[in-house]
């Protein structure tokens, strides 16, 4: 069967679903995603995409129409943003990606796809998380358009060795549809990864913490809201740490709390897996470990505003300290000291601006 006849049920005429509205909204919110490139030339499209993903084939399914490709890209540490549409039917054979995973959200017009065993239509209320080992092929319809977050496979599979403390394990394989408006907090997390990555395209820095933290719950969020065929391996028990590795963990986060730690970098700290880790600080604290680091950060951002310095922004400082929702760094910083930043903030003698 063609994939062109996979043609999935939409109604072309209703509203765009919350994550596709969302999406777009911020996408073209962001004044720091540059073009690629812009081109009716199909050798030219088919170069350009495969330097950002993989080599493919690409095959224009109509003669009449012009190609006219378009690519829009911003960075994301270890993470890649684009957006990419073509103005006619095009038929994309990469294979088995391989080396990394994509999320692919049509904001506009619907495609067909052939991942491993399974076939199924993409549109803006279904989107397509593609894991590198099945054979791929899309059969991409006029006016679709695609934002695609590319996840290097190396980075996912670190991340489950780590948690099992399991190093042979392979990169999970993840079921194919995802209804992005059923993950809401996947969806906070890509809106607050475009808004993040775009800011720290135009401060011209790394934004090391605030990334870092989007890019492990983003992959935390897959892991847990979407099917794969670890889970069993990941839900499985295993021995909490004691509590005097608890103590040294909790020792280096407060040395350490200004630096991008991951689970990976605590587990490591007492040598178990990132499991343990978390069993043992539930057993003994009755807290996660991120949860606590969140709280010396929060902490970190007090002690800051108290000494802003001339100019400082309250965004600025929430960033610094990794805090990428800016409406619930304030509730929790209310909660914890009795004041907003911001009035933290003119009790220091500077402006309240908080963006």
């Amino acid at each position: 069967m063609p994939l062109s006849s996979l043609t999935p049920v939409v109604n072309m005429g209703a509203p765009l679903p919350l994550a596709a509205r969302e999406l777009g909204r911020a996408w073209r919110a962001s004044t720091q995603r540059r073009e690629l490139f812009c081109s009716a030339d199909r050798d030219c499209a088919q170069a350009m995409v495969a330097r950002v993903f993989c080599p493919h084939r690409l095959e224009p399914a109509s003669v009449r129409l012009p190609l006219a490709a378009r690519m829009e890209y911003l960075g994301a540490g270890q993470m890649g943003l684009s957006c990419l549409s073509y103005g006619a039917p095009v038929d994309i054979t990469p294979g088995p990606l391989e080396r990394f995973y994509l999320l692919q959200v049509p904001l506009a017009g619907q495609a067909q796809l052939r991942h491993g065993r399974e076939a199924f239509g993409a549109h803006t209320a279904c989107a397509s998380l593609l894991s590198p080992a099945p054979d791929l092929a899309m059969h991409w319809e006029r006016g679709n358009v695609q934002l695609i977050l590319r996840i290097d496979a190396e980075f996912v599979q670190r991340f489950v060795r780590a948690w099992c403390g399991a190093p042979l394990l392979h990169a999970p394989t993840f079921a194919p549809q995802v209804a992005l408006d059923q993950h809401p907090a996947l969806l906070d997390l890509l809106v607050a990864l475009i808004d993040v990555a775009g800011r720290a395209s135009a401060a011209q820095t790394a934004h090391e913490l605030p990334l870092m933290q989007l890019q492990y719950q983003i992959l935390a969020q897959l892991l847990s809201a979407i099917p794969h065929d670890l889970q069993a391996q990941l839900h499985s028990s295993s021995p909490p740490i004691p509590p005097g590795f608890v103590r040294r963990v909790e020792d280096y986060m407060v040395a350490h709390c200004s630096e991008a730690l991951t689970p990976e970098a605590l587990a490591a700290v007492v040598g178990v897996s990132v499991r343990s880790l978390f069993l043992g600080f539930a057993r003994y604290r009755g807290i996660s470990p991120m949860r606590l680091l969140r709280k010396l950060r929060l902490q970190g951002a007090h002690d800051d505003l108290l000494h802003a310095a001339p100019g400082q922004r309250v965004t600025d400082v929430a960033l610094r300290w990794g805090f990428v929702h800016l409406g619930r760094f304030s509730q929790e910083y209310l909660q914890a000291f009795g004041e907003t930043p911001r009035q933290t903030l003119r009790a220091a003698g500077q402006s309240p601006l908080s963006s």
